[in-house]
């Protein structure tokens, strides 16, 4: 029996444009097989996703051998910094595990294993295994189309891969109160209810993000029309050494991609003797994101009155559960479930989050590992707890390590460094007069050494 689908293979289907570079037919990377006369003949080997790590090598490396071996083993695929930054917090004299080796314990049975679901179903929400939180804003393919594809926020998704990244890409991990929204001059807003926008004409506003945020100053480098690849634009698959700095386009010998005005070589922290001492966002970020008292609670059969005025904070799956069972009785109420992000597969439990105190504005400053004088914030000031299906606390307030005091400038209670990470505002703007005063009198003690 003859079918149009055997006769017109994959498109009969799937109506899709392709840019030319890889309009080279479905099965050259998707597999399957076109001449199938029914759906499950033409589905058979099929793979929904060959941009994912899994399986990129093969696909995408068959052209981009080089790009594919050295985005594998980029930040942007390995997330060793974040990984880093909270395993060796909580555990300081261990080795820390790859993205592939974080240990999966079900339920949670030590420190280890509560850390790591935490980064697997909670915060690694990220990362190019992963497509995203079902936001508008997040929805993101994986791999190298998690940056070189559509996004939901553009439209439909579509197979036009693009060369070059535009914003709309990086915000879709890179937004919250993580570098990258400031660039936008966004600040996420609390979670409580209590913080949410009034709604307009009956309705409350669009959350692409799944978060609301308040409109602060841009950076004035997004001011001028500049992107996230005018400056980072090594990404995570080129060959390239480094980004782009302050000083390659503001010393006044135009070699920068986008030159600037020069800096005043008489001034503090412009000074030749200080540039290797001072970040440039010590004086120059206008403002900086101070989160404190992050509290992150695994219930395993939470109580969703409780938590719906929480609902809305920025995991879709938190989101969706206590607004599916809220309003239903008790006996009604399920198990929940909460996805690793890694393996794909779903385990019990949800990881809510809530926060002490949300600030922006203040700027503390701390010197980094190297001696140099760098914005700091409390990153890490976060208590894991967990709440076992019967209500039993397993780990209450499990929290780093401290180590010694905190920053050495800014309004911040010593709590510990290891809580305070260095971070490079994306808030650039006039100098603070009084950082500046700041600066020079700690320049003065380093001179004096």
């Amino acid at each position: 029996m003859d079918s149009s689908l055997g006769v017109s293979g994959c498109r009969r289907c799937h109506s899709v444009e392709l840019d030319p570079a890889h309009d080279i037919g479905c099965i050259a990377c998707h597999q399957g097989r076109p001449e199938g006369y029914t759906r499950a003949q033409a589905h058979d080997g099929l793979v929904p996703m060959p941009a994912h790590p899994t399986y990129m090598a093969r696909t995408c490396g068959r052209c981009h051998a080089g790009d594919v071996i050295i985005a594998d083993s980029s930040s942007h695929f390995t997330l060793s910094g974040m990984i880093g930054a909270v395993w060796s917090a909580f555990f300081p004299d261990e080795q820390v595990p790859t993205l592939l080796e974080l240990p999966i314990e079900e339920p949670p049975c030590t420190e280890r294993g509560l850390v790591s679901d935490m980064l697997r179903r909670r915060c690694l929400r990220c990362h190019v295994y992963y497509q995203g939180d079902n936001y508008t804003g997040t929805t993101r393919n994986t791999g190298c189309a998690a940056c070189h594809l559509n996004i939901k926020a553009e439209g439909p998704l579509d197979h036009r891969f693009l060369r070059q990244v535009p914003d709309i890409r990086c915000l879709s991990c890179h937004y919250g109160n993580f570098v990258g929204w400031d660039y936008y001059g966004r600040f996420e807003m609390d979670y409580e209810d209590d913080f949410r926008v009034p709604l307009v004409e009956g309705n409350h506003i669009q959350r692409p993000y799944g978060l609301e945020w308040h409109d602060m100053a841009p950076d004035v480098h997004r001011v001028a029309g500049m992107t996230c690849t005018d400056c980072h634009y090594p990404g995570p698959c080129t060959r390239r050494e480094r980004d782009v700095t302050c000083k390659d386009c503001h010393l006044g010998d135009k070699t920068g991609s986008h030159p600037g005005p020069p800096m005043d070589r008489k001034r503090i922290g412009h000074r030749p003797e200080d540039v290797d001492l001072v970040d440039c966002t010590v004086c120059h970020a206008v403002w900086a994101v101070q989160d404190r008292g992050r509290s992150v609670i695994r219930q395993d059969f939470p109580d969703y009155d409780d938590w719906s005025y929480l609902a809305i904070q920025g995991s879709s799956e938190v989101e969706a559960a206590v607004k599916a069972y809220v309003d239903l009785p008790y006996e009604d109420w399920v198990v929940p479930r909460m996805l690793d992000k890694i393996t794909g597969e779903y385990r019990q439990g949800l990881w809510f989050e809530s926060f002490t105190e949300r600030r922006w504005g203040a700027v503390d400053l701390a010197e980094n590992d190297y001696g140099r004088l760098t914005v700091v914030r409390p990153i890490l000031d976060l208590s894991l707890t967990y709440v076992d299906s019967v209500g039993v606390v397993r780990f209450d307030n499990l929290q780093p390590k401290p180590i010694s005091d905190g920053p050495i400038a800014g309004n911040a209670p010593g709590t510990g460094s290891r809580l305070w990470l260095p971070y490079f505002p994306h808030t650039i703007g006039p100098a603070d007069a009084f950082r500046t005063i700041y600066v020079r009198s700690w320049l003065n003690k380093q001179f004096l050494k």
